[in-house]
């Protein structure tokens, strides 16, 4: 899924929306990692989309 524009990971517990990894990426590479679990941001996670090769 995509984060702010750039690449991010949901995180589930049990079925439920737990958290959300966001990466920021430069030159491909990754600079930064934020991990949000507030639940007022996880509201605003709409959707995730299915990554496959």
């Amino acid at each position: 899924m995509q984060v702010n524009g750039g690449p991010g990971l949901l995180i589930r517990v049990d079925g439920q929306i737990d958290g959300v990894l966001a990466m920021r990426v430069e030159n491909g590479y990754v600079t930064g990692a934020y991990h949000v679990r507030n639940p007022e941001k996880l509201s605003r996670v709409e959707r995730e989309i299915t990554v496959s090769r």
